[in-house]
């Protein structure tokens, strides 16, 4: 077999370099990568990720149907879904500056997989058209809507995969769009509408502090897409992960999941919270933030860039515990769930 060629591709005002593979598009690359690269279609139709070529070699590896104008063909642009390096290149492409640079989206997707963890909680898997992905940052949440049920939630899968998107899903009475899948009134191949994204719980990626993020129970599926996002980016701040859950379900939904980390990452230490919780009843959030503080390396904690992703009431009471112990409000990320 022929070696594997890799060439460095070098991002014009950005403090960044990759490696890429000759067989691997620009536009692969960059995602998988971390990067927040424009694009749409990532087949050569919508022509979204045009970048320009300021130095060194490309190859066309796939067919586009977009046609670039002679004024861009003259500025050196292509497309980074279609092309490939072929040398060492620098290129200037478009990047998402923020969350307010995305761009709401309405997509038709297809359900292609429904997970039933227990009876309570499912996975499930969607896929778009390969001429309309997902554009979102990770952390960020969707609507979803099948036959008038409504709901909101957070993509608990890395940017890198927009085509292919995961969520985490509690079974609640009064949640129409949980109740469709629990009652298998929801199948695989059904279309699902797609609106987003929505949120600003996202990375400070260039932040140099250790990162502590807590999640509980669903609020694991945004966490899940903010480490891997960071795994992606290759980032090496110290990660603390404490996930609570109530103890009489003995482990979180996917607490192997949350283990398996620990091969990733130099410096990774995970922490699972059993709860005095119970879902059948009204609970004392107050109690559970307590709990949860309580079980916390305060000293990592301050010196962290904290990302709390629960109920609103638990999220409020365990706020202000962590800033009157000292935390500095600008190192404190939180959303609701």
């Amino acid at each position: 077999m022929p070696e594997t060629k890799f060439h460095t591709i070098t991002l014009t005002s950005q403090d960044k370099t990759l490696e890429c593979n000759e067989s691997d598009t620009i536009l692969e690359c960059g995602l998988l990568n971390g990067l927040a690269m424009r694009y749409e279609c990532n087949n050569g139709t919508c022509g979204a990720c045009k970048a320009r070529l300021i130095h060194g070699k490309l190859a066309k590896i796939k067919h586009h149907d977009y046609v670039l104008s002679a004024h861009q063909l003259n500025r050196s642009e292509f497309l980074m879904c279609c092309n490939a390096p072929r040398s060492d290149i620098e290129i200037l492409p478009e990047l998402i500056g923020d969350v307010r640079h995305i761009e709401i989206q309405q997509i038709q997707a297809k359900l292609t997989d429904i997970q039933f963890i227990n009876d309570n909680m499912a996975i499930i898997k969607l896929r778009t058209p390969r001429y309309k992905t997902l554009q979102f940052m990770a952390g960020q949440d969707v609507e979803l809507s099948y036959q008038g049920a409504v709901a909101r939630y957070p993509v608990a899968s890395c940017p890198c995969h927009g085509i292919a998107l995961e969520f985490h899903i509690r079974k609640i009475d009064a949640d129409d769009f949980s109740q469709a899948i629990f009652s298998k009134q929801l199948n695989v191949k059904d279309k699902i509408d797609l609106v987003g994204p929505k949120g600003v719980f996202v990375l400070k990626e260039h932040s140099n502090k250790p990162m502590l993020f807590i999640a509980w129970d669903s609020g694991f599926a945004p966490i899940r897409s903010l480490v891997e996002h960071a795994l992606s980016l290759e980032m090496n701040n110290p990660v603390h992960f404490y996930w609570a859950y109530p103890a009489i379900e003995c482990k979180p939904y996917l607490d192997n999941h949350a283990q398996s980390w620990q091969a990733l990452m130099d410096d990774y230490h995970y922490t699972s919270i059993g709860c005095e919780f119970d879902r059948n009843h009204l609970n004392n959030c107050h109690k559970v933030a307590q709990q949860i503080y309580n079980s916390l390396d305060h000293q990592v904690v301050n010196l962290s860039e904290v990302y709390i992703c629960a109920p609103a009431e638990v999220l409020i009471y365990l706020g202000e515990l962590l800033l009157n112990n000292g935390l500095d409000e600008s190192q404190l990320i939180a959303s609701p769930i």
